[in-house]
C-alpha cells in the first residue's frame, strides 16, 4: 500500500509533531466535531433549512451527519455541494484549531452509500485482478475513500494496492500479489 495513514495525520504548518495518546486524539476529534457541528448548524440557520446534526467520533476521524434536511440541496449533483460544504467545514475547523481537520461531513447517509458502492466496485476489481492477473485502476477518489479501498484490498489477500496520480485525479490501483 503506497498511501499511508501518515498522509492523513500530517500537521498543519507550525504544529508540533509529537505522538498523541489515544485519549488526546479522541479529545481533539471531539473538539473538531463540535466546531464543525456549530459551523454546519449556523449555515443551516442562514439557509433556513431544517436538519438534525449527529456527531460520531471514531479512532481516526469524526463524522458530522446532517439528517432530516428533506432535500438534496446540501448534496448537489454527484455530491458536488457536499464536497464544497466539506471544504468549508475543513477550513473553519482548521482556522479555529490551527491543525489539520479530521472531520467528515455527510448528509442523510449519502457519503456512506457512495462508500459502499465504491467498496463493491473494489471487490469486483479484486475478483478481476485475481482472474486475469492484470492491474485494475479504480476511479479517482478523495484520500479517505482511497484509504477505505486500500483497507478492503488489504483484507482480501492475493492482491495489493497502490495510489497513483495527482489530486483530484488520484486513484487506487489493484495489483496481483507478488509470490
Amino acid at each position: 500500500m503506497t498511501e499511508t495513514n501518515a498522509e492523513a495525520t500530517q500537521p498543519v504548518e507550525g504544529e508540533e509533531e509529537r505522538e498523541l495518546t489515544p485519549q488526546e486524539r479522541l479529545d481533539q476529534l471531539d473538539e473538531e466535531a463540535e466546531i464543525a457541528a456549530d459551523f454546519v448548524e449556523g449555515m443551516l440557520d442562514l439557509l433556513s433549512l431544517p436538519g438534525d446534526i449527529e456527531i460520531v467520533v471514531r479512532e481516526e476521524q469524526a463524522l458530522v451527519n446532517i439528517n432530516e434536511v428533506g432535500s438534496g440541496l446540501l448534496i448537489g449533483r454527484r455530491g458536488a455541494t457536499l464536497d464544497a460544504l466539506q471544504e468549508l467545514v475543513r477550513c473553519a475547523t482548521q482556522r479555529k484549531t490551527e491543525r489539520r481537520s479530521h472531520v467528515r461531513v455527510d448528509v442523510e447517509g449519502y457519503r456512506e452509500r457512495q462508500l459502499e458502492k465504491l467498496r463493491e466496485k473494489c471487490r469486483d476489481a479484486i475478483a478481476e485482478v485475481r482472474e486475469h492477473g492484470e492491474p485494475v485502476r479504480l476511479e479517482p477518489m478523495d484520500p479517505y475513500e482511497r484509504k477505505m479501498m486500500h483497507d478492503v484490498v488489504a483484507k482480501a489477500g492475493g492482491v495489493t494496492s497502490t495510489s497513483e496520480g495527482n489530486e483530484p485525479r488520484r486513484r487506487v490501483v489493484i495489483h496481483p500479489a507478488e509470490d
